[in-house]
């Protein structure tokens, strides 16, 4: 009886032991487990931010592509007709023709050279006494020069977030399917 006995405490204590393993070894199962779960969640987290991120690209991307065409298709155009049609270069051309015409005359007649040239009176020959060659020399270097308004609102428009968007305003564009002067994919 006292081997059977001594063999139940000891089954007893190997069960206890096994049981405690157990325990240990599902206790060690369920923290894996459940580290691996959180893993899942973090990297399904980071999937869904990284999805969002890509399409937030892509549509940043579009709109660039929609951008670069208008402005190829017609607002490079717009720019252009802007500056053709400005008061600047009017008035530049102007003065530039006017200094062109006087060193014409001046080069044409023989008798208000001479006048230039002898330092004599003649009221009729001013034009003569001045230098009409540097002047209209001037006015050609000048046009490097010339800073039209269009050009310095496209150059700090440029620099803005939605520059396209209103650049478009500046030039009185309007989309013809949105009715105002949003980005256009359609141009």
């Amino acid at each position: 009886m006292q081997t059977q006995r001594n063999t139940i405490v000891r089954l007893s204590g190997e069960k206890t032991k096994i049981s405690e393993e157990a325990e240990q070894e599902h206790a060690a199962h369920q923290k894996r487990e459940s580290e691996y779960l959180q893993r899942i969640a973090k990297l399904q987290q980071l999937v869904t931010e990284k999805t969002a991120e890509v399409r937030a690209s892509e549509i940043i991307a579009e709109e660039a592509n929609a951008d670069s065409k208008w402005l190829l298709a017609r607002g490079i155009l717009l720019i252009v007709n802007r500056i053709v049609r400005s008061e600047e270069l009017a008035t530049y051309m102007y003065e530039l023709g006017e200094a062109a015409y006087d060193n014409g005359r001046k080069d044409g007649y023989d008798e208000g050279r001479s006048v230039a040239e002898a330092k004599e009176a003649l009221k009729s020959f001013d034009l003569y006494k001045t230098d009409c060659a540097s002047r209209y020399a001037e006015k050609r270097k000048g046009f490097e020069f010339l800073e039209f308004a269009i050009v310095k609102a496209v150059g700090k428009l440029s620099r803005k977030p939605n520059g396209v968007t209103l650049l478009k305003k500046a030039l009185g564009y309007e989309d013809r399917e949105a009715g105002g002067a949003g980005t256009s994919h359609q141009d």
